[in-house]
């Protein structure tokens, strides 16, 4: 959080440690590391409500002390056992007609979003002590079972199904809607939903389903399902997704929309038949996690404001780039509700729709059907549009119409798979687009990368190794990382936020295009006029505790010589 006051100078103004404390517990940090309340709680100056205390003044939330009597039942009915327990959230009391909730990260937006929509209440956060809270949700909670274990007692009870391959389809039909398949399914369903997970992989084995979710984009491996449940199971799917069950040899797709705690959830579903069955892959689609404004996307102060200025522009092509699960689509859509306004006409045209956007004209791409984006492109531009989002720019055709768009009063949006944001120029002409054509149109590139985001329950300050300090290029005191938790299975990551740099086509970098210069002077250029790498956005990110700098390196250094952190430490 940028601007966010220091916790010894909170600690100071209450009065519970003096100057003198302050600098003894950061001189013990400097040299041990660690985090310093927990130091000044070790040292004796203060106890872990005070800590509480100053810590939701620097979170700028309300401090409560848990009083067990003092929960109110009903307010507690109003928040299921899994959803408090996942969230680390008990709700005290309702006040006001607001839901009163102490939650152990009061920053934790998605978390606050998905309990006012499950109770329909404003909730109002308040901050404790850690310890307390959690016993508190075990007191409350604590005669519930989790849901792992509901499903596994529910897989354990499954009586025989038809195997994997039975040419019986009457009894396969059957299976798919017996109650405990329907039940292990739906339960596989919300678990990966309420875990955060953005993809499931259902593959057969030879002895059994393995079951994997992705979260924060690192596939982990859940549970084992007997394979005897593995065809019922599969085919409970396909029939969720309006699949040919019958149809085992080829791959195929579909779509399932459920509700989960009183809002919409899509999931895209392929098969793809493998050696032991058919392997499912469903595309976790949750709007209400997956919008966001372009200010809760991560960007830095300066690659915001340079975004948004090309934004307003009323015409050019605006490029994300970035590999096959880089958050593109978040920020277009973003983009797309910032710019949003009853005076555009703003139409899409994407493969496939992934969220319904209100008030914007969303068409699909059918290459099948002889629809592609080209094709699409041209229909579009006949109605009358001010903003078209292309949903990818794969050919020369589809490139160029997109720029003639731009050159004819258009704002166009599209992606590309670029490994930065110069990258795009060239990617263009390899594509066959010529360069006065590209100078014309192009305004500007958004690249971005993925990082993942140090669990804020298990975050560890430590001093950084003489290698990470030759990385970052300055000195440097102290860096983070998570330890692992419970609250993050172990990772020592919770949650994925973006690092980003901001191209802006200017006249000199219109020439060097028409001149076919090579991208490294086109990128000494835009570094000359300002533009931040996304390893130094990363590696601010990192010294800001955001992330950590082991991430940045993995996905963020992509234009730089520099070698990875093993190399150097090797060295």
């Amino acid at each position: 959080m940028y601007g966010r006051r220091k916790l010894g100078e909170i600690l100071v103004d209450l009065g519970y440690i003096d100057c003198r404390q302050l600098e003894e517990a950061l001189q013990l940090q400097q040299r041990e590391g660690g985090m310093l309340g927990q130091i000044l709680v070790r040292l004796g100056y203060i106890d872990a409500d005070q800590l509480a205390e100053a810590q939701a003044e620097q979170y700028d939330v309300d401090y409560e002390k848990i009083i067990p009597n003092s929960v109110q039942p009903d307010a507690v009915a109003k928040v299921p056992a899994a959803m408090a327990k996942s969230l680390k959230a008990l709700p005290l009391r309702i006040e006001d007609g607001k839901l009163v909730v102490a939650m152990e990260n009061p920053l934790d937006v998605d978390a606050i979003d998905v309990l006012q929509r499950h109770t329909g209440m404003y909730v109002k956060v308040v901050y404790t002590n850690s310890e307390d809270l959690l016993k508190a949700i075990d007191f409350h909670y604590g005669g519930i079972p989790p849901d792992t274990e509901s499903l596994d007692d529910a897989i354990s009870k499954v009586s025989a199904m038809p195997e994997e391959g039975s040419e019986n389809l009457e009894d396969l039909r059957k299976a798919v809607e017996d109650a405990p398949v329907v039940r292990i399914v739906n339960m596989l369903l919300m678990e990966a939903i309420n875990g955060r997970a953005s993809d499931i992989h259902l593959e057969p084995r030879r002895t059994h389903l393995e079951v994997r979710y992705r979260i924060d984009g690192e596939l982990q491996h859940v549970r084992n399902i007997p394979r005897n449940l593995t065809a019922a199971c599969i085919s409970r799917i396909k029939v969720m997704a309006d699949m040919d069950i019958a149809e085992r040899r080829i791959p195929q797709d579909g779509r399932i929309t459920i509700r989960v705690e009183g809002r919409q959830v899509d999931l895209r579903v392929s098969t793809l038949p493998i050696q032991h069955g058919e392997r499912v892959v469903m595309r976790i689609l949750d709007r209400d996690r997956s919008l966001r404004k372009l200010d809760e996307l991560g960007f830095s102060p300066h690659n915001l404001s340079t975004f948004r200025w090309l934004l307003q522009r009323p015409n050019g092509i605006i490029l994300v780039t970035g590999p096959t699960g880089s958050g593109k689509t978040t920020t277009l859509y973003a983009a797309l509700r910032e710019i949003q306004s009853v005076s555009r006409n703003i139409i899409t045209c994407e493969d496939p729709i992934e969220y319904e956007l209100e008030g914007i004209n969303q068409s699909n791409v059918n290459e099948k059907a002889g629809l592609t984006f080209a094709a699409q492109l041209r229909a579009i531009l006949r109605q009358d549009p001010d903003v078209v989002l292309v949903g990818e720019i794969r050919d020369q055709e589809t490139a160029e119409i997109a720029c003639r768009a731009a050159m004819t009063g258009h704002l166009v949006l599209s992606t590309l798979h670029t490994n930065d944001a110069v990258s795009a120029i060239p990617r263009l002409m390899d594509m066959g687009v010529e360069p006065f054509l590209i100078s014309s149109a192009l305004a500007g590139v958004l690249a971005q990368r993925l990082v993942r985001v140090i669990c804020p329950h298990c975050k560890q300050e430590y001093e950084p190794s003489l290698a990470e300090v030759q990385l970052i290029g300055r000195p440097v005191q102290r860096l983070y990382r998570g330890a692992g938790c419970s609250a993050c299975g172990g990772r020592g990551y919770q949650g994925r936020i973006s690092v980003h740099e901001v191209l802006v086509v200017d006249e000199e970098i219109r020439t060097m295009t028409i001149e076919r210069v090579p991208s490294s002077r086109i990128l000494e250029a835009a570094l000359r006029k300002g533009m931040v790498p996304m390893s130094d956005d990363g590696i601010e990110k990192a010294l800001q505790g955001i992330t950590t700098l082991e991430e940045v390196t993995a996905k963020a250094f992509i234009s730089s010589s520099a070698p990875p952190i093993d190399v150097l430490e090797a060295a």
